[in-house]
């Protein structure tokens, strides 16, 4: 009986990325339920028990990938920053979240039966390491920025935090008035006013 070959640690490491590419993608298209081990291993050319030696469940997939998405959101808002270190980048970086955002709304749109059925599978602890940490990074990013706020800084916190969740009105808002416009308006406004 011929010996399976043994992935390398280059080889399971490519294969995660590779399932995390495709797995964000099936989010964005068809959704967590939709979305099934047999088609993920199709997809990539691998066999079932290869994605079990590399994720324990689909649920991990999707975990690890909504981290690895956090992340890079995170990278992007400060790379974004660190280029441009005043108002205008930040800005520019809350304006480019937002489109991200808008490209994938299982990143905000909790309520949903699909994502309901995704995050009830998980521990509390990965529930809580889902938990964007925004108010710390918000902290990182205005020093970056070199922003200080004109007032306390949890209020200004809580006033972006409520401006990028206004996603949720989009469809509402862009019936009348382009709503891109009206949230570059917003956050230019928002940053003009809360910063020195």
């Amino acid at each position: 009986m011929p010996l399976k070959p043994v992935l390398s640690y280059e080889d399971k490491e490519r294969l995660k990325y590779d399932l995390q590419v495709l797995c964000e993608k099936l989010w964005i298209s068809q959704g967590y339920r939709k979305t099934s081990i047999k088609e993920l291993c199709t997809k990539t050319k691998i066999a079932i028990g290869t994605f079990y030696s590399l994720f324990t469940t689909k649920e991990e997939l999707f975990y690890e990938t909504s981290l690895t998405i956090q992340n890079r959101l995170k990278d992007q808002f400060m790379q974004t920053v660190i280029k441009q270190p005043n108002k205008r980048g930040f800005a520019e970086a809350l304006k480019e979240l937002f489109r991200e955002f808008d490209r994938k709304p299982f990143l905000y749109d909790v309520n949903t039966p699909d994502f309901r059925a995704f995050v009830t599978k998980l521990s509390e602890e990965e529930m809580h390491a889902l938990k964007f940490d925004s108010l710390e990074f918000f902290e990182s990013a205005l020093q970056a920025a070199n922003l200080k706020p004109k007032i306390e800084r949890a209020k200004s916190y809580a006033v972006f935090s409520s401006l990028l969740s206004t996603i949720t009105t989009k469809q509402t808002i862009a019936a009348i008035y382009n709503y891109f416009d009206v949230f570059n308006f917003m956050a230019d406004t928002l940053v003009n006013e809360l910063f020195d």
